[in-house]
C-alpha cells in the first residue's frame, strides 16, 4: 500500500480556494510578527547606543569637589596612564538665566570639564560640544536655540550665563531648555558635584570606582553610579534572538532524529554556523554574564547581590536631568525587549503548531 505524504493529503482533503486561504492568511501572520521582530531588534538597538553612551560610572558628591582637587586627580590619573586606570571628567548641573540677543530664558546649565560626550550625550544638529581647551564656547538644547532666537541657525551667536559671555558651538537635539558650558582643564575656580569615570577596568566595580576616587584625592562619594543598567538593558535585547537559537536549535536535533542519513552533514553544517555566531553571540552578552566563572556559584550569589545594589542606588540617588533621560531610555529598553520577547514566543508558538497540526492531519488522513 502506498501512502502519500501528509502535505499532499491534506491539500486533496480540502477545497483548493479554502486551502489557499488558510496558507495566506497564514503567511501573513508570520509575515507580521517577523515584521514586527525586525522593527523591535533594529529600534532596540538604536535605543541600546544611546544607553551606552550613558553608561560611564558616575561618582556623586554632597559636597562640591574643588577646582584645585579636579586638577589634582587629572595630575594622578595622567600618571598612572598605561596602568588601566580611570580618567575622570567633572561637571555641576544648575538652574540658571541664560540671555540671549533680545530675550532669556531658565535652562539647565551643565558645567563640565573633560568630555562633552560622558556628560551629555546627544545628537547634534549642527557644531559640535565645546573641548577641554575650550573655556568660553557653549553648546545648546534645540528647545532653548528655538526659545532664544526662534532658528536652529545660531553658530557663532553669544549668550550670557551667570554674567559670563559665550560663544555657542553646537545645538544638539533636546525638548527641554540645557546649556553645556565647558571649562578649561586647568581653570581651578570652579567647583563641581559629579564625576564620570571613562577607561579604566574592562568591568569595573563599584570597589574600583571608590579606589580610584580615594587614590586621586577626591574623597569618599556620597553614591556611585556603575553600568549595571547598561549592561541588563543589553541583556535584555539580546533575550528574543537567543529564544528562535534556542527553539531552532531543538528543532534541528528533532529533525536529526528522523533522518539518521543526514545527521552528520547536519551536525558538521550547525557546528559550523554556531562557531561563526559565537563571536556576535558572546559579543551581545554583557561582560559579566560571559562563561568564565559559571561553575563557581558564590559568583552568582555575589554577582545578584551586586546588581541589586546598584539598582536600588539608581533609584535613591537624587536625580540630575542627565539621569532623568537615562531612565527613560532604560524603561522605553524594557519596553521595547518585552514585545520582542512576546513576538519571538508566538512565531515559535506558531511555527510549533503549524508543524503539529500537519502531523495531526497526516496521522487522520492514513
Amino acid at each position: 500500500m502506498i501512502v502519500k505524504s501528509s502535505e499532499s493529503s491534506v491539500e486533496n482533503l480540502l477545497p483548493p480556494r479554502w486551502y489557499a486561504w488558510v496558507y495566506i492568511k497564514r503567511a501573513l501572520f508570520d509575515l507580521l510578527f517577523w515584521g514586527a521582530l525586525a522593527a523591535l531588534t533594529v529600534i532596540g538597538a538604536l535605543n541600546l547606543s544611546a544607553i551606552r553612551s550613558h553608561s560611564s560610572v558616575s561618582l556623586r558628591y554632597r559636597t562640591p569637589i574643588s577646582g584645585q582637587a579636579a586638577w589634582q586627580a587629572r595630575q594622578y590619573a595622567a600618571g598612572q596612564a598605561g596602568a588601566n586606570t580611570f580618567w575622570p571628567t567633572f561637571w555641576h548641573e544648575t538652574r540658571l538665566s541664560v540671555a540671549g540677543d533680545f530675550s532669556k530664558a531658565d535652562a539647565r546649565c551643565v558645567y563640565y570639564s573633560g568630555d562633552a560626550g560622558l556628560v551629555w550625550a546627544a545628537r547634534y544638529l549642527s557644531g559640535v560640544a565645546p573641548g577641554v581647551t575650550d573655556g568660553a564656547g557653549c553648546a545648546v538644547s534645540s528647545a532653548l536655540a528655538w526659545t532664544l532666537w526662534g532658528s536652529f541657525d545660531i553658530l557663532g551667536k553669544t549668550v550670557v550665563v551667570d554674567g559670563e559671555t559665550r560663544t555657542v558651538r553646537g545645538v544638539f537635539e533636546g525638548d527641554d531648555p540645557v546649556a553645556l558650558l565647558s571649562i578649561r582643564d586647568e581653570d581651578k575656580t570652579r567647583s563641581f558635584t559629579a564625576v564620570e569615570l571613562s577607561g579604566g577596568p574592562e568591568s569595573p566595580s563599584r570597589a574600583d570606582a571608590i579606589s580610584f576616587a580615594a587614590a586621586a584625592g577626591l574623597g569618599v562619594p556620597e553614591s556611585v553610579l556603575p553600568g549595571t543598567p547598561a549592561s541588563l538593558a543589553q541583556l535584555f535585547s539580546a533575550l528574543p534572538l537567543l529564544i528562535l537559537a534556542v527553539y531552532g536549535l531543538v528543532l534541528l536535533i528533532r529533525s536529526m532524529k528522523n533522518r539518521p542519513d543526514v545527521t552528520r552533514g547536519a551536525m558538521l553544517l550547525a557546528f559550523i554556523g554556531f562557531a561563526a555566531l559565537l563571536p556576535s553571540l558572546l559579543g551581545a552578552l554583557p561582560d559579566w554574564i560571559v562563561p568564565t566563572r559559571w561553575s563557581d556559584f558564590s559568583f552568582w550569589g555575589s554577582l545578584a547581590s551586586q546588581m541589586a545594589g546598584d539598582l536600588r542606588e539608581y533609584l535613591v540617588v537624587e536625580p540630575r536631568m542627565r539621569d532623568v533621560i537615562y531612565k527613560t531610555l532604560l524603561i522605553k529598553q524594557a519596553a521595547i525587549a518585552f514585545a520582542a520577547v512576546i513576538c519571538s514566543i508566538t512565531i515559535c508558538f506558531r511555527w510549533h503548531l503549524n508543524l503539529a497540526t500537519t502531523k495531526v492531519a497526516g496521522f487522520l488522513v492514513r
